[in-house]
């Protein structure tokens, strides 16, 4: 049996190598690229929205996956990723449009536990829809003071977000001496908000938020996520500012940099090689007509530490002293 026949596996491996090949030499293989980079992004924002570094994911399999098609030109790689992070934002709007059109109720409290059940219902609706937010603030009134029961909203954005701080009103009829119960009725003009409660308690404030925030939050925060309106195409609009901070503030820069560093490597190793290239010039002008036995240099004479009354051999470069008859290296005879 022939010991340099090829193995199936690596039949296949080859076969596979020339199709990837031919591929890269085709029109699809960037749109391609960039298919796979979105892909990984839809990763990322599901598994590793709330890691410190899913930030330098995205970036990163972007630069290996063009340069694994083919794209090494730093100018070529900038404007394929700035392509790439304008898909990326369609990818984050879809993304976040799906997640708010199907948050869960949620319900906040402070850490010491005197603000619970905090939440509006519906978490759905419209413009026209009447939010009822509600808190409990669950404090000995015989012995506590509570003052200034606020529900604090905004709506999602980048800029221009619009804030809200309505005081709340106390049911009556639920309160007891342990516990009092607040509400307040509103419609909202924004699409998708956030919101917080606070309540000045004994003469500090204390707010509720949610302490179990909804994994995959496309905007990871402590804030309770709603009211949202059902309108699909209403928090798509809302949501673009957004996406595109999601894309080009957070992720476009990262990949700048990253080709930043590639470019400078590049230009590193072409300024040494310059450098080697200049001084090998230099060197050969400054020999340029020199007989061969003259252009031979002793190590002694290079580091400026020969000595007068010796001389080089013309064969081997070697130093002799002025009274040898025979090189001590070579063995060749001087006359």
């Amino acid at each position: 049996m022939r010991h340099d026949m090829e193995t199936p596996a690596q039949r296949l491996q080859k076969y596979l190598k020339e199709l990837f090949g031919k591929f890269l030499k085709t029109p699809f293989a960037i749109p391609a690229a960039i298919a796979i980079s979105a892909g990984v992004y839809v990763l990322v924002l599901i598994y590793a929205g709330s890691f410190c570094l899913g930030n330098l994911i995205t970036p990163l399999v972007m630069l290996g996956v063009f340069w694994q098609f083919g794209l090494k030109s730093v100018k070529k790689l900038l404007i394929v990723g700035a392509v790439t992070c304008l898909a990326l934002s369609g990818v984050w709007n879809v993304y976040a449009v799906d997640y708010y059109q199907h948050i869960d109720q949620q319900t906040g409290s402070n850490d010491n536990r005197t603000l619970v059940d905090g939440l509006v219902t519906p978490v759905f609706g419209g413009k026209t829809t009447e939010f009822n937010f509600t808190i409990t603030v669950a404090v000995n009134i015989t012995t506590s003071t509570v003052a200034n029961v606020t529900v604090l909203m905004a709506d999602l954005n980048v800029v221009g977000s619009r804030a809200h701080n309505y005081t709340m009103i106390l049911a009556q009829d639920t309160s007891t001496n342990t516990s009092r119960h607040y509400y307040y009725v509103v419609n909202v003009d924004k699409p998708v908000n956030i919101f917080i409660f606070g309540a000045k308690i004994d003469g500090e404030w204390e707010f509720a938020f949610n302490q179990n925030p909804q994994r995959g939050s496309p905007v990871p925060v402590s804030y309770m996520e709603g009211p949202v309106y059902k309108d699909t195409g209403a928090v798509s609009v809302q949501l673009l500012a957004l996406s595109f901070y999601a894309s080009f503030v957070i992720v476009f820069p990262i990949y700048a940099l990253l080709l930043l560093m590639v470019w400078w490597t590049r230009r590193a190793r072409r300024m040494r090689v310059e450098a080697f290239e200049k001084a090998v010039a230099e060197r050969e002008k400054e020999t340029k007509g020199f007989p061969k036995e003259e252009t031979k240099v002793s190590l002694s004479k290079a580091m400026g530490m020969e000595s007068g009354g010796g001389f080089v051999c013309s064969e081997c470069g070697a130093d002799v002293p002025a009274d040898a008859k025979v090189c001590p290296k070579c063995g060749e005879k001087f006359d």
